[in-house]
């Protein structure tokens, strides 16, 4: 293996492996594998390889394996850049070779104990790089880490052709490793312990707001099989930002809201408690990381009530909570266990919402889809109309997302076959599109 460091895995990486466990190493893992795709300038190969090389040396995370330790739980090997470059790039010819090449790599099954998690396909002409695929492990990375990955790629890019060191004056990226050391550290320990008494504080809550309530299902199966369905709205899209407009909160509050009243109708429950996603990079070293530091943060979402003040409601306590997102998914579970007791697996108290706008990933980025179905859905022609995506084993039980531009959304429910909200995720979607247009009106 060679690896000059090692060491635990962050309390980012441990919760993504805790909720999609199952899918780690599987050969359906592509499904949640970040793409992207960049413009070569006609740049020499070696040049390009260079880039690369630059790109793998500041950020640790894209070249560490994440093999099972002795003690079942996996832990981070960083290895040197050099001694895997190989085996992260491929180079093919222009023309459908090279689009083989990059569909071919968007469908890996990283295998992260022995594998780096990501993978760069050159397309090459007469000597000259002119698209490179990026294709990263969601292990890894994040919709901002894909952001920064790409721009710091294009500055090595740069830095090479010119001649030029490529990241002076640039913050140096927070390493996954070192990031581990401060969570077990004084300083991560006292912020673990206020971001314990957030999460109690929620579910307390959120327990007292379904108290009397109780939900439908039976027990989880064993092998669980993941249904999504999609609705690309300009619709949903106007009305939220119009609300956000007029209010002065923030659109991932009016979505989130607007969710948050679509589980409750289909669950039955006064509320509902949302997982939310927090971009959880608080400081300039995180900021400037690709690692994968999204985490979640309990959100208690009214379902009763005037709308203006569900919406102040929801929006303050989504804003309280990006403080206390990086806590430790085993004590998150302990938590969740101890104050909600049978309702903390429940639809109503645990789904995961995943906001996504250009201040994440970059205007570029934010015109499709980030998996490797790239879904256009600033275009009309598929907009105005739920869409079923192939089913498949594993995945969140509970998520919801939204990828939002000012003029068009992309709105997702994706659950297990086996809920509540498998039969109903199409009229969840419209509910959700028609409560955003009736509040902005």
């Amino acid at each position: 293996m060679n690896s000059t460091r090692r060491g635990p895995l962050t309390c980012a990486q441990r919760e993504w492996f805790m909720d999609v466990g199952i899918d780690a190493d599987s050969p359906w893992s592509s499904a949640a594998n970040f793409t992207g795709l960049v413009d070569g300038a006609a740049a020499r190969l070696d040049v390009v390889l260079a880039a690369v090389g630059d790109l793998l040396d500041r950020h640790e995370g894209l070249r560490t394996l994440l093999p099972v330790a002795g003690s079942g739980g996996r832990e981070q090997h960083v290895v040197p850049a050099a001694s895997r470059l190989g085996e992260m790039v491929r180079v093919a010819p222009a023309g459908p070779e090279a689009d083989r090449a990059l569909a071919e790599a968007a469908a890996t099954p990283f295998r992260l104990a022995d594998q780096p998690p990501v993978l760069f396909v050159l397309e090459v002409a007469a000597g000259a790089v002119h698209r490179i695929g990026i294709v990263v492990d969601h292990s890894a990375v994040d919709g901002w880490g894909m952001r920064v990955l790409r721009g710091d790629f294009l500055q090595a890019l740069r830095g090479r052709a010119s001649g030029r060191p490529a990241f002076d004056g640039r913050p140096a990226p927070e390493q996954p490793l070192e990031t581990a050391e401060w969570e077990r550290s004084g300083s991560g320990r006292a912020y673990a312990a206020r971001a314990e008494a957030h999460w109690r504080r929620q579910l307390g809550a959120l327990r007292d707001g379904l108290s009397g309530w109780r939900p439908s299902g039976g027990p989880v199966p064993a092998e669980p099989v993941l249904r999504s369905r999609w609705l690309a709205s300009a619709r949903a899209a106007r009305a939220a930002q119009a609300v956000a407009t007029r209010t002065g909160l923030p659109v991932s509050a009016v979505y989130l809201t607007a969710f948050g009243a679509a589980i409750s109708r289909v669950e039955g429950s006064p509320c509902a408690g949302i997982r939310s996603l927090a971009a959880n990079r608080l400081s300039a070293g995180t900021q400037a990381s690709v690692r994968k530091a999204v985490m979640p943060v309990p959100v208690l979402v009214p379902g009763t009530g005037d709308l203006s003040a569900r919406l102040t409601a929801t929006a303050s306590n989504q804003l309280h909570g990006h403080r206390f997102a990086n806590l430790d998914p085993a004590s998150a579970a302990a938590i969740g266990a101890e104050v909600l007791g049978d309702l903390a697996a429940a639809g109503a108290a645990v789904a995961r919402f995943n906001y996504i706008d250009a201040s994440i990933v970059g205007s570029a980025a934010n015109s499709r889809s980030l998996g490797a179905e790239a879904i256009p859905f600033t275009d009309p022609a598929v907009q105005d109309r739920v869409t079923e995506q192939p089913d498949r084993p594993g995945g969140s039980r509970y998520i919801l997302s939204v990828q939002h531009r000012p003029a068009a959304a992309l709105m997702t429910i994706a659950c297990h076959g086996d809920t509540t909200w498998a039969p109903a995720a199409g009229d969840m979607l419209r509910h959700v599109e028609d409560m955003l247009v009736r509040a902005s009106g």
